[in-house]
């Protein structure tokens, strides 16, 4: 029964507050108590479990709704459909308590109560209540029912315009999150989605619109399904503001980056820039990891569903995520789409209320299209190491493609830019997804396919490079080999593009550059194919480009195709190649099923040029050249080819014996006519008759090549059109002619040819050779070709078959004119028989004529008609000639035995000639005369001779064996000059046995001789000339390559004695030839040569020593000629074989870093053969290596020097550091030291050096930090570079390494750079002056005054920047209080020291660094530095004084004690005081300025000094100090007087100082200072209402001192406050006569002073003074003080009526001159200093004795008023009286009038007295003129008028005047119609109502 119990007592307490509330309803104060009491426990019981009281309240609720709603409350409420109330503007309801309600329970009834009443009055609270509520609502927001979380949402967005976010980073911004409620993440979550949605929801005028992104429920959530939720018209919100709020609060710390990142995207992507803005900052500071599989999902997610703005966004998102690329289905679906779509609407989001446009624009399309093509290039790169790309890669390639076609293909439809940088984007694209797709060969081929005609028929130029792009990089797809079909159709693809026209159909351009590339890297070189494709982009067409061109060369070099390729190398089928290129057209395969039409080049049946159309006609030469090489490559299978190989192999063609040998052997096979030898042959020898030179050269020296080493049965066929090469032989080119001969004498000699056409064929030659004495130009050439020809057909002929040529060679004397008939012919007529006769000589043809001097004595013809003409020619190095001498020699029959002196002996003659060319210079010539040599006596023996036979040789019987004992005296000789010391001999004579042994080392002659012959090469090892020393070196090479085991041995012996300083020794003797001639000029045309000579120039000049000096030069020249030349061409084997004396190892670990690259790479290669274990080695010879470089580094030599530079840098590269350390200090000391070398490479070797040790020393410390290692080196090195030898050094490059090292150092030292520090920072201090440059100073002291300040300026900014200032700072931060202890005395010692600016300023920072950094540390040294700073605060340098200002700002606060901070203080103010100049008070004011600034704390500490000395200081007459006076002023007092009162003692007392110092700056800075504290006081006086007796006593001493001061510039400010003064001690000279008459007597005193700029002041105060004394009349006595200024002005009239400005005039008195202001200021002074209070008493009297006074000063006699013409209306005085006398008039007059009602003039003044008075005024007011000034003039002139007619109507007794009134209205009423300004007029017709 107790239900109904509780039941009722429920209703009724309901009805009882129900009844409280309805009779409250008339109070509406009461009535919100109530509500605020009552409402939440009411809506309670909405929980009820009784029905009954649940509809009692529904119907409460409903009544407390009208009363809530009543009219009274404006505007009224309307009750909505759910229940709800819309606010209301009056009542406001408890929301706190619901709110809290609302979180404390689960009745839906109660809680949707509760937000009815939230929502009415929550945006009636303050800022401050809704700032505090937000947090309740948000925590536990994301465990609420939707229905009513919604609501709740709703109501914190009106209240979010009230949270205010913290700073980012801030203390208060961390937090935030718990600060708002979101503590619980789920909390957070939830928000933050809701605000992300919240961005992206949309509206218009019906409500909600359609969002993209947005389920209806989140619409539904967001809108409640009603328009006015977000129509701020209808009460809701504004959804613009409401997006800027929401992406505030996600900015700010309450989210975490990973909660905020969706929303962030959402905001970036807005149209709004004030929330893209945020949205940016968002994205940018974002820590999320992109790497979230969850986080690309949700992506995809938004990308699939948002409108474009947002999908740009997102993609550049995912752009940047690896495993975005993993979602192969989402990237697809991403694909389409952004590009299989139509364009949809755009974001319509609001921005204030208007909508944005419904779609998307073309640009947006663009944006959108790039960000996706940089996500699917981003999935390209990236996919393939991610994902299975099978799925994704081909059908993204597709997809690319198809976008390209929908543009227009191959041709685009529109070529705008953003389209074709779209096409170029998707053809990279395509080209990257394609490397690394799995795509089938056939898909492959067809993309290549396509790309390639993209290619060739796309015309957009900014599209090519992307579409070639994307071909290379299919290039790596098609790796060879291939399968058959593959291959044929992909030679088919490149073919056809390769020889299609620019031009030809839709071809728009050349795709060669690419087939090239495709042919080289797709195929295998071994396909012929391939290779015809690069002979074709060499030459295939003219004008090729150089691209192309290249492209083609590095497909035909082997070396280049196999670079980078381990595997074996196999050579194209030279045989294929030349049945291809040369005997069947090449057409693309298969073509005409790939494509439409055939592309084929054209092609006619031209035999061996079938595929060689007149365009492509170039590449003939190229291909048969190129089939030439393989054909040699294949014949020679252990040739290596390596760069330079087509170099190596023309050499070894031509001058290597077996190499011909191998080569013929290998074609000697080849005899058929059918065989591709043949057609090769045949295509050469078509291509040389060509008339082209440039396919003619090539193709005939290719012919040549070959031909010479063919067989002659491959020959036959072409033997019979030899005759056709006459053409080649009568070529105007001489290399044609030469070769021509060559194929001639091969061809036509052949012995398939009848001995009657050889004839036939000699005789044709023999023709063209008769034309020699008159043929020129052409004909000459044919000639010089002919005689060529003959001579190659001839001894060819022999060489085929000597039997059948005895009758071709007779008669070849008659045939060949002898040399010396020739001998003035040009030189390549006399070249060309030089060849000739060495042709025939070699083939042992005698060329001499039958009869007559020939047959009476050969010796002599011989020498005549042909030794001594080549002789002259040989001397002039002409080795053709020289040759010719040689081959002289094996025609002739030699039967003397060797020594005999026979005077006709014709070979030892030869020889001769041949010995005496040895003064020829060049030393390649001398290789010719050791042929020569080698070939005269050793004949065909020697191999130079064999390597002329290049026809197939039937038989030896023209070879002519060798000559033993001439050889083996011809061996002697050289032997015995190579012992020689004469240079020009002993070079010649090596050469010639280094050629001997060369080509007749087989020889049992030269076999004996070995041994001598190495001990001469050993000896040319010290010859100067580097060809010489390595024709020894090779020699040597040579000699040991032939010797036996025991010469071996004795070699190596010696070559290691000589190598270790036991070498060369160089003996002399007078005539021993030590220079060549020219080496040492003496300068008259000798020179310097023989010991001899040297000692005879030594007496000339005077001076023994110059033997000595001469000598070790000719030394060190042959012992540095030995080392270089001992490691070149091999001999490391020699070496490697033998036992290696360690005293070898320095000397060649040294040259390892020879300067010349030469001896440095032999070098190498010696110390790898012979030092098999380096690091062995390295260790146990490192003491003897160092040691010896120590020593070398500092030699004479600079070679040995530079070399020991670098090889000590490499010697402890790596090296553990105990290893040197006892050479690390001597390294450093010769480091250094060979820095300041006179070479400029020595000194870059030793940089380099330094930069190592430096490097090394860096890397330890960064590495190691304080380890004992560190510690070590820096033992060493740091105590080194701070010495003289160091930074301190004299030389600039030392001194400069030595500081970047320290500095260094410095960088990275930390622990282990403490002891150093005390140390360091001086020296670095010293260096910021002596490192500046030079150039700084001689400018500085050539500036001005200004100019200097601006480079001070810079300098100081320098230090800061320098680095030296950054190693100063990195040093300071390692000290500590240790450190600090010997670092203080060390560092007063620099600041006392110092000298450079840059060293003070950095000085001043090293204080301010301890200061603020080392504060504990530094605080017991500080009081020290503090007192130091008094002085250096005073440097003349103002930089430098700021500087140290600055400094001594920071040291205030860390002073430990008060008494040292107060005497600095005190010393300052002193400095001040006993300033002679403004110099030293400007250094005092930067100081208390920084004090100020820096430690403003301690500055009020000190504020009893400081700030009176600032107030001092604002008053100083030096600008400078005034502004830096007023700035602390300002800073510490502000503009209050109080502070001025608070501190007047001290300011009364510095005063004091200041006037009694004898410096009149100070007296006068004093004096202002005091006159504005006496302002101050008073100032202070007036706001409180009652001035301090105590303060005006204790200023007035010194203000009547400062008023008593001579006049100065500016003393007017002292009289300013005077006059207030006065006013204000009204109570203190009442009382005291004595100060009454001394303010008297100075007011009187400053207005008699004679300066004329002072006295328009003194008497404008004299008045004011005046005026406030009602106990003195002053009248006249101010009337007598003016009258001299006012007659003055009477005398000289001229002076009043002009108008000149004063300088710095200012205000109404700038157009008026002194005199005119002087002028003022006397009638001023006159008419306002009357008394005050008789004014009150009796008005018109007292006008009337200033009307008196005045006229009386300004000349008259006083006793008249003279109304009709006052004294003031004079002309001199129109401009003061438009500038002043109107206002003054009024002001006088209104005074006057104000005091009427209680004045009582009727005593003594009659009536016309005062109408006097009255006219008098009337008439200075100009009422009759025309111009009266300016519009505020006029208007003070009525404003004059109007007081006057007051005057006299009030005072004067015009009331009743009727006759003054007409007169006055009718001059009022002509000034109103003058009048043009409305403001003026108004003002008139106030007068005139005044008249009526």
């Amino acid at each position: 029964m107790a239900a109904p119990v509780d039941e009722k007592k429920e209703l009724d307490l309901i009805e009882k507050v129900e009844w409280r509330i309805l009779a409250a309803s008339s109070d509406e104060g009461k009535l919100q108590g109530l509500l605020k009491v009552y409402l939440a426990p009411l809506l309670l019981k909405a929980g009820s479990e009784h029905v009954s009281v649940r509809n009692k309240i529904i119907s409460t609720c409903q009544t407390l709704n009208k009363l809530v709603k009543s009219p009274r409350y404006v505007p009224p409420c309307v009750l909505a459909e759910d229940g709800g109330l819309t606010p209301c503007p009056s009542i406001v309801l408890p929301v706190g308590a619901l709110l809290d309600q609302y979180k404390g329970t689960e009745q839906p009834l109660i809680r949707h109560f509760d937000l009815i009443y939230i929502q009415h009055s929550v945006g009636k609270l303050s800022a401050d209540e809704q700032r505090t509520l937000v947090p309740k609502a948000l925590r536990g927001i994301s465990s609420g029912s939707t229905a009513s979380t919604s609501q709740l949402f709703n109501v914190i967005l009106r209240m979010l315009p009230a949270v205010k976010a913290p700073p980012r980073g801030s203390k208060e911004d961390v937090d935030f999150r718990e600060a708002m409620g979101l503590g619980d993440p789920e909390d957070a979550k939830f928000v933050a989605e809701l605000l992300g949605k919240l961005l992206l929801l949309r509206t218009n005028a019906a409500g909600s619109a359609p969002s993209p992104g947005l389920t209806g429920a989140d619409i539904s959530f967001l809108t409640f399904d009603k328009p006015e939720t977000w129509d701020p018209a209808a009460g809701g919100l504004n959804l613009l503001e409401a997006r800027i709020q929401a992406v505030s609060l996600l900015a700010s710390g309450a989210f975490t980056d990973e909660e905020r990142f969706i929303p962030a995207i959402y905001a970036a992507s807005s149209p709004d820039y004030r929330i893209s803005g945020v949205g940016d900052d968002m994205l940018k500071r974002t820590s999320v990891s992109l790497e979230d599989k969850g986080l690309a999902q949700k992506l995809f997610d938004a990308h699939s569903k948002l409108p474009p703005p947002y999908r740009i966004r997102i993609l550049g998102v995912l752009s940047k995520s690896e495993v975005a690329t993993t979602l192969t289905d989402e990237v697809l679906a991403a694909f389409r789409r952004n590009v299989t779509t139509q364009a949809e609407p755009g974001d319509a989001m609001q921005i204030d209320g208007q909508p944005s446009a419904g779609k998307s624009s073309g640009l947006e399309l663009n944006k959108l299209h790039r960000a996706l093509f940089e996500f699917i290039n981003w999935v390209a790169r990236i996919g393939p190491s991610k994902t299975d790309y099978k799925r994704i890669g081909p059908p993204l390639v597709e997809l690319l493609k198809d976008f390209v076609v929908a543009q227009g293909w191959p041709k685009p439809g529109r070529q705008s830019l953003d389209e074709s940088t779209l096409r170029s984007r998707a053809y990279e694209t395509i080209g990257i997804l394609a490397k690394g797709a799995s795509m089938s060969d056939n898909d492959r081929l067809s993309l290549a396919g396509w790309l390639f005609r993209s290619l060739s028929e796309d015309p957009t130029p900014d599209v090519v490079v992307n579409i070639d792009g994307a071909l290379s990089s299919l290039t790596s797809l098609f790796k060879p080999p291939h399968n058959f079909v593959i291959n044929t159709q992909l030679q088919s693809i490149l073919l056809t593009y390769m020889t299609l026209k620019d031009n030809d159909g839709d071809s728009v351009r050349s795709a060669r550059h690419a087939v090239a590339k495709w042919a080289n890297h797709c195929l295998l070189f071994s396909d012929v194919y391939a290779r015809w494709i690069d002979v074709l982009a060499i030459a295939g067409r003219p004008d090729e480009r150089s691209d192309v061109v290249e492209e083609g060369q590095k497909g035909l070099d082997p070396w280049t195709y196999y670079a980078n390729d381990d595997k074996s190398r196999t050579l194209p089928d030279w045989k294929e190649m030349v049945q291809m290129f040369f005997k069947e057209p090449i057409a693309p395969l298969n073509a005409s099923s790939l494509w439409s039409h055939t592309r084929g080049m054209d092609i006619d049946n031209r035999g061996v040029f079938v595929n060689f159309p007149a365009q492509s006609i170039p590449a003939f030469p190229v291909a048969v050249d190129y089939c030439r090489r393989i054909l040699f490559l294949t014949a020679l299978k252990d040739f290596q080819v390596e760069p330079g190989w087509e170099r190596r192999l023309g050499a070894l063609l031509q001058s290597d014996l077996s190499t011909r040998q191998t080569i013929r052997a290998y074609l000697s096979a080849f005899t058929r006519q059918e065989h591709a030898l043949f057609h090769l042959l045949r295509a050469a020898f078509e291509g040389m008759l060509k008339e082209d030179v440039g396919i003619a050269e090539p193709c005939a020296r290719s012919f040549v090549d070959i031909a010479s080493m063919s067989s002659k049965a491959i020959l036959e066929p072409l033997a019979s059109r030899s005759i056709e090469l006459l053409s080649l032989v009568k070529s105007n080119k001489k290399e044609l002619r030469v070769l021509g001969s060559r194929a001639f004498g091969i061809l036509a000699a052949h012995p398939s040819n009848s001995p009657e056409a050889v004839a036939n064929s000699k005789e044709a030659l023999v023709v063209i050779t008769k034309n020699l004495a008159t043929a020129v130009g052409s004909e000459l050439n044919a000639v010089e070709g002919a005689f060529l020809a003959l001579a190659h057909l001839i001894s060819r002929r022999i060489y085929y078959s000597a039997e059948s040529s005895d009758s071709i060679a007779v008669n070849l004397g008659k045939i060949l004119p002898s040399l010396d008939s020739v001998s003035s012919a040009r030189v390549s007529t006399q070249e060309a028989l030089f060849e000739a006769y060495s042709q025939l000589w070699t083939a042992a043809i005698q060329t001499v004529p039958d009869g007559g001097e020939a047959d009476q004595n050969l010796h002599n013809f011989l020498s005549k008609g042909f030794i001594e003409p080549l002789l002259i020619y040989a001397k002039k190095g002409n080795e053709k000639a020289i040759t010719a001498i040689g081959r002289l020699a094996i025609s002739i029959a030699v039967t003397e035995a060797a020594g005999d002196s026979t005077a006709n002996d014709t070979l030892g003659m030869i020889l001769e000639k041949l010995y005496s060319l040895y003064e020829i210079k060049q030393a390649e010539v001398h290789f010719a005369v050791g042929e020569a040599i080698a070939a005269a006596v050793a004949c065909w023996d020697a191999e130079v001779v064999q390597l002329t036979i290049d026809v197939q040789a039937a038989g030896a019987s023209y070879q002519v064996s060798k000559r033993a004992a001439r050889l083996t005296t011809v061996l002697e000789k050289l032997l015995t000059d190579c012992k020689t010391t004469k240079p020009s001999l002993l070079k010649a004579s090596g050469i010639w046995l280094f050629c001997v042994i060369q080509h007749c080392s087989h020889l049992p002659e030269v076999q004996s001789r070995l041994r001598e012959c190495q001990v001469a090469f050993m000896r040319l090892l010290s010859a100067r000339d580097e060809l010489v020393q390595e024709t020894a070196s090779r020699g040597l090479a040579l000699v040991y390559e032939k010797g036996d085991s025991d010469l071996k041995g004795e070699l190596v012996r010696d070559l290691v004695a000589s190598f270790t300083g036991s070498g060369p020794q160089l003996k002399v003797d007078q005539e021993t030839e030590l220079f060549d001639a020219g080496a040492l000029p003496t300068g008259d045309g000798k020179s310097v040569t023989s010991y001899k000579d040297i000692v005879s120039l030594a007496n000339e000049v005077g001076d023994p020593s110059l033997v000595y000096k001469f000598m070790s030069l000719a030394t060190n020249a042959a012992t540095w000629s030995t080392r270089s030349a001992f490691g070149r061409f091999g001999l490391s084997n020699i070496l490697s074989e033998s036992e290696i004396d360690p005293k070898l190892y320095p000397k060649l670990y040294r040259y390892r870093f020879d300067p010349n690259q030469n001896v440095q790479r032999s070098m190498n290669d010696i110390w790898k053969a012979l030092v098999k274990d380096s690091t062995t080695v390295m260790e146990t010879h490192f003491d003897s290596i160092m040691k010896d470089l120590l020593k070398s580094i500092l030699g004479k030599e600079w070679r040995v020097r530079e070399a020991s530079c670098a090889a000590i840098s490499d010697l402890i590269s790596g090296r553990p550091f105990p290893k040197y350390e006892p050479y690390y200090k001597d390294i450093w000391t010769a480091a250094l030291k060979v820095l300041d070398d006179v070479k400029a490479t020595v000194r870059n070797a030793a940089l380099h050096l330094c930069i190592a040790l430096s490097t090394t020393l860096v890397r330890q410390l960064e590495e190691s930090g304080s380890t004992n290692t560190a510690k070590a080196m820096m033992n060493e090195a740091l105590p080194f570079l701070l010495s003289d030898k160091g930074i301190e050094s004299g030389a600039e490059d030392v001194k400069i390494f030595a500081t970047i090292t320290v500095m260094k150092i410095a960088k990275s030292g930390g622990d282990a750079l403490k002891p150093y520090i005390p140390t360091m920072v001086p020296h670095l201090l010293d260096l910021l002056s002596t490192i500046e440059p030079e150039a700084i100073n001689y400018h500085y002291q050539r500036a001005g005054e200004d100019n200097r300040e601006k480079i001070d300026k810079l300098r100081s900014a320098m230090v800061s920047r320098s680095p030296i200032a950054e190693a100063i700072e990195n040093c300071l931060r390692n000290v500590d209080g240790p450190v600090m202890k010997d670092f203080a005395p060390r560092l007063q010692e620099s600041i006392k020291a110092a000298l450079g600016m840059p060293t003070k300023i950095g000085c001043a920072r090293v204080l301010s660094t301890l200061a603020t950094r080392h504060g504990p540390s530094f605080a017991p040294y500080s009081p020290v530095f503090l007192t130091l700073m008094e002085k250096q605060t005073l440097d003349r340098n103002d930089e430098v004084s700021q500087n140290y200002a600055r400094a001594a700002a920071y040291l205030l606060r860390i002073v430990p004690t008060p008494e040292a901070k107060i005497r600095f203080a005190d010393r300052l103010v002193q400095l001040y005081l006993d300033s002679e100049d403004e110099a030293r008070r400007q250094k005092v004011a930067d100081a208390v300025l920084a004090l100020s600034k820096i430690s403003p704390d301690h500055f009020n500490a000190l504020e009893g000094q400081l700030v009176p000395f600032a107030f001092l200081a604002r008053h100083d007459t030096d600008d400078y100090v005034r502004r830096e006076g007023q700035e602390v002023w300002d800073t510490h007092a502000g503009s209050t007087s109080l502070t001025v009162v608070r501190h007047l003692a001290e300011v009364v007392a510095l005063v004091e100082r200041c006037l009694g110092t004898p410096q009149w700056a100070l007296k006068h800075a004093g004096a202002l200072a005091i006159a504005s504290a006496v302002a101050a006081v008073v100032a202070a006086g007036d706001g409180s209402g009652r001035v301090n007796s105590g303060n005006l006593r204790a200023v007035w001493p010194a203000y009547e001192r400062a008023l008593a001061l001579k006049t100065f510039e500016g003393k007017e400010k002292l009289l300013e406050p005077l006059a207030g003064f006065v006013k204000a001690s009204r109570e203190l000279w009442g009382v005291d006569k004595e100060l009454a008459g001394q303010l008297r007597k100075v007011a009187v005193r400053e207005a008699k002073r004679n300066n004329d700029a002072y006295r328009p002041h003194a008497f404008t105060c004299l008045w004011k003074v005046a005026a406030v004394r009602d106990d003195l009349e002053l009248l006249g006595e101010i009337a007598e003080i003016v009258e001299p200024c006012l007659v003055e002005e009477e005398e000289d009239q001229d002076a009043m009526d002009v108008d000149q400005p004063s300088q710095g005039a200012k205000g109404r008195v700038g157009g008026l001159d002194l005199k005119s202001r002087t002028a003022w200021a006397a009638i001023e002074a006159v008419v306002k200093g009357y008394n005050r209070t008789r004014m009150k008493q009796s008005p018109v009297a007292v006008l009337r004795e200033v009307v008196l006074a005045l006229e009386s000063a300004a000349g008259g006699q006083g006793k008249a008023v003279n109304a009709q013409s006052p004294c003031v209306s004079r002309q001199q005085f129109a401009a003061i009286r438009r500038t002043f006398w109107y206002d003054c008039v009024r002001e006088v007059l209104e005074d006057a009038v104000g005091e009427v009602a209680a004045a009582d003039d009727g005593n003594g003044t009659p009536l016309s007295d005062k109408q006097e008075i009255v006219r008098w005024f009337f008439n200075t007011l100009d009422l009759g003129a025309d111009d009266t000034g300016t519009e505020d003039q006029r208007l003070a002139r009525v404003k004059a008028v109007k007081a006057t007619i007051q005057l006299g109507k009030t005072h004067a007794g015009f009331e009743a005047d009727s006759g003054w009134r007409s007169e006055t209205k009718d001059v009022v009423g002509k000034a109103l119609e003058r009048e043009r300004s409305l403001e003026v007029q108004k003002a008139w017709r106030d007068c005139l109502l005044l008249l009526k």
